[in-house]
């Protein structure tokens, strides 16, 4: 493999592969309530957030680690009181029940929650202002006698655009963007299923897939030691014992106690920790129940993780379809790979689960992902097995899925793009009423 490609699908995998403690919307919320309260240099008095439509319901209902409490108000809360930058996506570990519920109490009547107006599927805006105060805090900070700090993240979870102090500009990410001459370019760099098995062939260091499969098991066995959610790992239909019910168990279970508020981080993947466990338990699990070597499972994962990233590169940062189809394509990846698949038969593996749950939307995170996750994963295994059969492969053009896999994702990066404001707008309304 070229250099370049290499590199560049090096940091595309760095940038997608990250540890996080609670769902991503969430966390993403705290953290830039927390940037606002550091360049505040004082405790806020009063919170104003205002949030894209994708934020705030993916915000709303996901369990916060070691909480009972929920929601946008509560964790932007959380984050300006008690939560550390500097911990990025593990800001919200090891918070005490005294943290929690001074956060708790603070949200009730000083942080207000806001739709944002923005093209921006993933966008968070806070207001903080410091005391004294005399009425609700407001975009325009020079009419209220407190000082205030303006923090804007979109696009990515962390990615800071713009901070203010006292509607002072102190970063502007789009003027810092055009001075610097070593952007990184690698989300634009174009590469396919057989430079994925290129690239996989060619890399030294798995040491990051094992580290997802070992994070993402324990939250797994969380999942089945306890009651989280609504059980979806640990209640096996009929009582059945197969390896399709282990492999749907053991992702399931994970999804179960990272939505219920397990005190666990997860291995995320494409910006989601439910995607992260999506693409590599399921692989993982194939792997032990066919004795192959954790060399080969590692392997596997890292297709799995490949190909996921792959898809996901040509859909929005946050969208109205679920992002378990994603990983699950994913996941059906990596156990192609593990059933002795070439890249051919990864890409039709690939085509049978988007040709099957796709369709599949985005209400929110919470407890019920973990049923959109185990149907995902079923459809998962069975489109692996299908796709090492010549007569279980999708090789003309057949509804939204084309003789080429490029083709076929980008017909549903197109769909996803047309029906986006009517989906969003829908689906969050009816959320919220």
């Amino acid at each position: 493999m070229k250099l370049l490609k290499k590199v560049a699908l090096q940091s595309l995998l760095n940038s997608n592969l990250f540890v996080s403690t609670g769902c991503t919307e969430p966390i993403a919320i705290a953290f830039a309530s927390s940037k606002a309260r550091e360049l505040l240099g004082e405790k806020p008095a009063y919170i104003l957030v205002k949030l894209s439509g994708n934020m705030a319901k993916n915000a709303m209902d996901a369990g916060i680690p070691g909480s009972k409490h929920v929601g946008a108000a509560y964790v932007a809360a959380l984050g300006a009181l008690s939560g550390n930058p500097n911990k990025g996506f593990e800001l919200l570990a090891d918070l005490t029940k005294e943290q929690q519920d001074e956060a708790y109490d603070f949200s009730l009547k000083n942080v207000k929650i806001e739709i944002a107006d923005t093209p921006y599927k993933l966008y968070i805006e806070v207001i903080a202002c410091g005391a004294p105060f005399e009425e609700e805090c407001s975009s325009d900070t020079k009419q209220m006698n407190c000082n205030s700090a303006k923090i804007v993240v979109a696009d990515n979870h962390t990615n800071i655009q713009r901070m203010e102090y006292n509607d002072d500009v102190v970063f502007n990410a789009e003027k810092t963007s055009a001075a610097s001459n070593n952007q990184d370019n690698s989300s634009n760099v174009s590469f396919s299923v057989e430079d994925i098995f290129e690239f996989v062939d060619e890399l030294e260091d798995f040491s990051m897939f094992r580290k997802a499969i070992a994070i993402n098991k324990a939250l797994s066995e969380e999942g089945k030691a306890k009651s989280w959610g609504l059980n979806v790992g640990k209640i096996m239909p009929f009582n059945e014992d197969t390896i399709q019910s282990r492999i749907v168990s053991i992702t399931a279970s994970a999804v179960d106690a990272r939505m219920g508020g397990a005190v666990l981080p997860a291995m995320a993947c494409t910006g989601s920790g439910n995607q992260g466990i999506t693409v590599t338990l399921p692989v993982y699990q194939l792997g032990k129940e066919l004795s192959k070597t954790d060399a080969e499972i590692e392997k596997a994962v890292a297709v799995g993780v490949m190909t996921a990233i792959y898809i996901k590169k040509n859909l929005s940062v946050l969208s109205h379809l679920c992002g378990a189809v994603i990983a699950a394509s994913g996941a059906a990846a990596g156990m192609t790979y593990l059933l002795g698949g070439d890249y051919l038969a990864v890409e039709f593996a690939v085509k049978n689960v988007l040709s099957s749950v796709v369709g599949m939307f985005c209400d929110g995170a919470k407890s019920t992902c973990a049923l959109k996750v185990s149907a995902c994963i079923d459809m998962a295994i069975r489109a692996a097995n299908l796709a090492m059969t010549e007569e279980g492969r999708i090789k003309s053009k057949v509804g939204i899925a084309n003789e080429s896999l490029d083709v076929t994702v980008r017909n549903i990066a197109e769909i996803e793009k047309n029906s986006a404001d009517i989906m969003d707008k829908t689906i969050l309304d009816i959320m919220t009423k």
